[in-house]
């Protein structure tokens, strides 16, 4: 299949759409061109390499998912790896790879699945890309990053019930759940991780981020911050409602131990008993096996022996 290529630049403030074959003109009419590339293949990007000057081991990985978050200076521009997380219908933690390339006057962007960032962007009436490469960059990543939040509340939430749910009653499924849960938290925290390495290394790279978009780019990198915070307190939340899961399972397996100690200690007069008088023994046997009220009398021994052990056991707490 095609890969499809979007190309957008503004002129005196009026945004403009384009193909791969308005690339020459865009970028002699704007300051900044942004060409966007949706399920890309070789053909497309090696004219795109051509045109920019990108550098064929990044255009390698751009044509090979899933990379790593990562950052890679070259002499004409910056090639940036980020993940957009998102949450599947299963609950599932899933990442959107996003391929950047920005340098002087242009951005790249390259993927493989529909990324709601980017589409945010591109409609957005503001226009960042106005402005330059580097501030249509902060805004794809800006965007990216609070999509997180919801995420982790999301996580968060569902950690507050199971562990409501755990209080009242232990069930079945909790713990695939919680397991769920957990699985979520350490797919963020895997991606979030050398995201916010990326964020800092672009300091080092003033020749395509300036100083100022910069800034942005440190607020960019204080929401990742948060939502790292937010990842490992719901980890310790995780871990914390996992002991409670853990207790509560043994304390219904003491619970029903007990049980089943206090009804076998109740059958073992009753057992004693029944033998005694099931031996073929009848001599200096009372109550008389021959005497038609016997069966009675050993029928009620075991009723008062009964409720004298429950109350017994009722009495001290073990019932």
């Amino acid at each position: 299949m095609a890969a499809t290529v979007t190309v957008r630049w503004t002129v005196a403030g009026q945004s403009h759409v384009g193909t791969i074959d308005d690339i020459a003109s865009a970028r002699a009419e704007a300051t900044a061109v942004w060409v966007d590339v949706f399920e890309p293949e070789a053909e497309t990007l090696g004219r795109l390499q051509e045109i920019f000057n990108l550098h064929p081991l990044a255009v390698e990985d751009c044509l090979h998912s899933r990379q790593r978050p990562k950052i890679d200076a070259y002499p004409e521009n910056l090639f940036l790896v980020w993940i957009a997380p998102r949450l599947t219908a299963e609950h599932t933690m899933d990442g959107d790879e996003i391929d950047v390339f920005v340098g002087t006057g242009f951005l790249i962007t390259s993927h493989s699945r529909p990324v709601a960032a980017l589409d945010d962007v591109a409609n957005d009436p503001c226009g960042p890309l106005a402005h330059g490469p580097e501030w249509a960059l902060h805004a794809i990543l800006d965007r990216s990053v609070d999509s997180m939040f919801p995420v982790v509340d999301m996580v968060g939430d569902e950690l507050d019930r199971i562990e409501n749910e755990l209080l009242a009653k232990v069930q079945d499924g909790q713990l695939q759940e919680l397991y769920a849960a957990k699985r979520v938290l350490l797919a963020l925290q895997k991606i979030i991780g050398p995201e916010r390495d990326v964020l800092r290394a672009m300091a080092r790279h003033d020749e395509f981020i300036s100083a100022e978009a910069y800034l942005y780019f440190q607020d960019v990198g204080d929401h990742v911050a948060r939502v790292a915070d937010a990842v490992d307190t719901y980890r310790d939340v995780a871990s914390s409602v996992m002991d409670i899961y853990l207790s509560a399972i043994s304390n219904r397996l003491n619970v029903v131990m007990k049980q089943l100690t206090v009804v076998a200690t109740i059958f073992m007069p009753l057992t004693l008993i029944s033998g005694v008088y099931g031996m073929n023994v009848s001599v200096g046997m009372w109550p008389p096996t021959d005497a038609a009220w016997s069966f009675w009398a050993v029928i009620g021994s075991f009723v008062v022996i009964t409720v004298a052990m429950l109350y017994v056991f009722k009495r001290r707490g073990w019932w």
